[in-house]
């Protein structure tokens, strides 16, 4: 029996959760602090560590005219419903987005007005010809200085037009992001995906909810909350889209306006809304990654090692932010003069950079670097001949250290470094005095490669002139066995003769039948 009863509550609490509605507040927190510590809020919770770099804030909703406050901010724990907390931008009253959806949401006076831009900007897409205003207009709007080359964030949209009225143009918003430096026109980023189509019920919609017209990029429409969903829907509106995604590629360093604006189309009924996904605006940070071979990558650490030869440049940001200072450190301690944006490093350890902007916050990252374990080598002999050529490949079995890995020979380290011209015939090398020779070991296992080097040296003075051998006398001798013609000689005494004054050491002295033979 008790575990029936187990059960039962499991299945209870499950359930729960599929129904439990948004939560909605005005009061928690400020507008700016909607921006601030919300939708720019950082993965550990509270505000940004750079919301300095936000500034401009302002807003307009339905209680600058006297009607309901159309900007809240959310939080949700229903599955069905893809983001967590947020905040809400409505045509109508934000406190009345919660579900069920058991209510029609048309609120908001006629005094409250819509938006000039999102009109003229409608209409001159020609794609609403019966267009004649806009209402109940909500906006919220802030200047931004991107650290990186892109900015994006999260949103949905959610109206109370899906279902009955989705076959008709409906209620409109838009993303208007403008480059305040380049003094770029407005461009919206409120578009479906690939399209430069604006995001509303008739452009994404599905005829299962209404067959008196036909789907429209039905893939991005999310939940229709009428029939039998309307109990347990998160919001009180009809239907939403799927979570989708804003973005743009920025310049970093320019100051760029964002307008994020809704507004009821025609009339001040029917509401709908935009929910902005908090802690999904990102506009960079100063996240340190490699360049180069190493662009973009921003972990080194365990099987991640590089080769030891290797030079990460290391840049904190894209480009250098106007104003910002720089600070990096070693395994803790600050490296002397290193206060650029970028750092050349070379040496395996904990690297951590610390940007100071000029509003006064700080953002800091760490990257761990590991290098690969060299091959070992052993130490070259310089090689010295009387004269060229040499063959570099005496140093062979010196430098493997007993390995069998690849070897080969340059003229200069960055050629080694890189396995880039090797001298092509080694073993027969028409050397200089004094030459430099550089050598590279390839680690078979890893391809990490190894580099030494050595020097060709010349000394004439181990260059011994041709010997001039004295001629040895002729060695006359009875035959051994009469009538055989032969006897046995012993040339043991010619050989001191030929050599005379040269040195016995250095010479070899060998007898032969023939001259062509010696």
């Amino acid at each position: 029996m008790k575990r029936i009863i187990l059960v039962f509550v499991f299945v209870f609490n499950v359930l729960n959760s599929f129904s439990q509605p948004i939560t909605v507040n005005n009061t928690t927190y400020t507008v700016p602090q909607l921006v601030q510590n919300v939708l720019f809020a950082s993965p550990t919770g509270g505000g940004s560590s750079c919301i300095g770099t936000i500034t401009n804030i302002t807003w307009s909703t339905g209680s600058n005219f006297g009607s309901e406050n159309g900007i809240g901010y959310f939080t949700n724990a229903n599955p069905n419903f893809p983001l967590t907390n947020g905040v809400i931008l409505s045509t109508g009253n934000a406190l009345s987005a919660p579900g069920p959806n058991t209510t029609t949401l048309s609120q908001g006076i006629g005094a409250w007005l819509g938006d000039t831009e999102l009109f003229n900007y409608i209409s001159g897409l020609g794609i609403d010809p019966t267009l004649t205003d806009y209402n109940n207009a909500t906006i919220l709007e802030f200047d931004f200085t991107p650290l990186t080359n892109q900015m994006s964030f999260d949103f949905l949209f959610a109206s109370e037009e899906y279902g009955t009225f989705q076959c008709e143009y409906s209620d409109s918003f838009a993303f208007f992001l403008t480059n305040v430096t380049a003094g770029t026109p407005a461009t919206n980023l409120a578009l479906i995906p690939s399209t430069t189509t604006p995001i509303s019920v008739v452009t994404i919609r599905d005829s299962a909810n209404n067959g008196s017209c036909a789907s429209a990029n039905p893939t991005y429409f999310g939940n229709f909350n009428g029939g039998a969903n309307a109990a347990t829907s998160a919001t009180n509106f009809n239907g939403e889209t799927v979570l989708m995604t804003a973005s743009s590629a920025v310049i970093p360093n320019n100051v760029y306006h964002i307008k994020l604006v809704i507004a009821d189309r025609n009339d001040n009924s029917y509401d709908s809304a935009v929910f902005l996904g908090g802690g999904s605006f990102n506009i960079g940070s100063a996240e340190i990654a490699g360049t180069g071979e190493f662009n973009g990558i921003d972990d080194f650490a365990g099987t991640n090692a590089i080769c030891g030869n290797k030079t990460i440049i290391a840049q904190a940001g894209s480009v250098a932010v106007v104003g910002a200072t720089y600070s990096w450190t070693f395994n803790g301690n600050p490296i002397a003069g290193a206060n650029a944006y970028n750092y050349s490093i070379t040496q395996q350890g904990n690297y951590c950079v610390t940007i100071t902007f000029p509003g006064g916050c700080q953002q800091t990252d760490c990257m761990v670097v590991d290098y690969i374990t060299p091959v070992a080598i052993g130490t070259p002999n310089d090689l010295t001949e009387c004269a060229a050529p040499f063959n570099l490949t005496d140093n062979s079995s010196v430098i493997l250290n007993g390995t069998s890995n690849p070897i080969s020979f340059y003229h200069s380290l960055a050629d080694a470094q890189q396995l880039a011209s090797p001298i092509l015939n080694p073993t027969n090398y028409n050397g200089t005095d004094g030459e430099t020779i550089f050598v590279a070991v390839e680690n078979n296992n890893n391809d990490c490669i190894v580099t030494t080097q050595f020097a060709l040296q010349i000394d004439p003075t181990l260059c011994n002139p041709n010997p001039n051998p004295n001629p040895p006398p002729n060695l006359t001798l009875c035959e051994s066995i009469l009538g055989s013609g032969s006897a046995t000689f012993n040339f043991t005494p010619q050989t001191a003769i030929v050599l005379g004054a040269n040195n016995p050491a250095n010479y070899t002295i060998s007898y032969h039948l023939t001259q062509a033979a010696a």
